[in-house]
């Protein structure tokens, strides 16, 4: 019994140091959220790292993003999907981060997308008023 209750410990540990440097490094969310953008999952997530500055707009975006979650298509087009991203540039600017990731999206394709990341309270949220998928296809990676 002891040893269930350490390892629930270190687990919990574990889980709130990793939730925490992803947050304060915008590579690694912008990463995390596009990842989970495709998992089938992790769409409270995204909902809960990506910014609007108005209410509203993230509102819509959510409800938005249910109905994709729910569709067959999407569903059919996860089923297989081995997504894997990786930051390829970098740059913080103050409270502003424009970030490059590059990878395998959901249907196999290659991408690079530019992603604009805001920090709002401390941790980096992806800036959907910029919007959240800006595909620059046909840049090298």
């Amino acid at each position: 019994m002891k040893r269930y209750i350490y390892l629930i410990v270190v687990l919990s540990v574990a889980m709130i140091s990793c939730r925490q440097s992803v947050s304060n490094d915008p590579g690694n969310v912008a990463v995390a959220l596009y990842t989970a953008l495709t998992d089938g999952e992790s769409m409270q997530y995204v909902k809960d790292n990506i910014y609007f500055s108005d209410s509203a707009r993230h509102k819509t975006f959510s409800n938005y993003l249910d109905i994709v979650a729910a569709s067959p298509q999407y569903r059919k087009n996860i089923q297989k999907a081995n997504v894997e991203y990786s930051v390829a540039e970098q740059e913080i600017n103050g409270d502003v981060a424009n970030v490059v990731i590059v990878g395998t999206g959901p249907l196999g394709q290659k991408l690079r997308i530019s992603v604009r990341l805001l920090r709002i309270d401390g941790e980096w949220k992806v800036d959907g008023n910029h919007g959240v998928w800006h595909n620059t296809r046909g840049n090298k990676q």
